[in-house]
């Protein structure tokens, strides 16, 4: 009994090692360094034009992990939105939506997986278009985001929702599925 107890114990503490081992080589190949990428999904607006509609987005930054924990990053992104469908006044309009975006990246890593909290700035564009509408609108507002990660040797795929909380629309909500490749 006591040999299957130590021969256990030792199982269990070469399994550790060797996860442990796998984990530091795959944060170290994915989470500090240029990256680049991109993503689809769905943007969904409010008020008047509460529908939703897909987007396009890409994304380039840099990430340090400082820590063994921490990662602290910017990124840069442009996000494209398709057309979304609402009301003005008694006729029907589409609003579409792009947007440059600028944000402070913070997050942690375990090994391959991740999550990460973003905000920052968006210069965005909007054009409203329909039967006797015809409005352009832009501002620079900020905006708000949450994700998730997973990655291996610089590839990581992501989900993120981020808010842009604008002043001219009503604010926008993204749900995003990415992947970036980091340098």
């Amino acid at each position: 009994m006591t040999r299957m107890v130590l021969s256990r114990a030792l199982l269990t503490a070469g399994l550790a090692a060797g996860l442990t081992m796998a984990a530091g080589t795959a944060a170290a190949t994915g989470s500090t360094g240029a990256y680049i990428g991109g993503g689809l999904g769905q943007m969904s607006g409010g008020g008047a034009f509460d529908d939703d509609a897909e987007h396009w987005k890409l994304v380039a930054g840099y990430n340090v992990g400082w820590l063994p924990l921490l990662d602290l990053g910017a990124e840069l992104a442009y996000v494209n939105g398709g057309k979304i469908d609402g009301r003005v006044g008694d006729h029907s309009a589409t609003l579409e939506v792009e947007s440059f975006q600028a944000m402070a990246v913070a997050g942690a890593s375990f090994g391959p997986l991740g999550f990460y909290a973003k905000t920052g700035m968006a210069d965005w564009d909007a054009e409203q278009r329909g039967r006797g509408v015809s409005r352009d609108h832009s501002g620079t507002d900020p905006i708000y985001g949450l994700g998730v990660r997973a990655g291996l040797f610089g590839l990581s795929g992501r989900l993120e929702y981020e808010y842009l909380d604008t002043d001219g629309i009503d604010a926008l909500d993204m749900v995003t599925a990415g992947v970036v490749y980091t340098f």
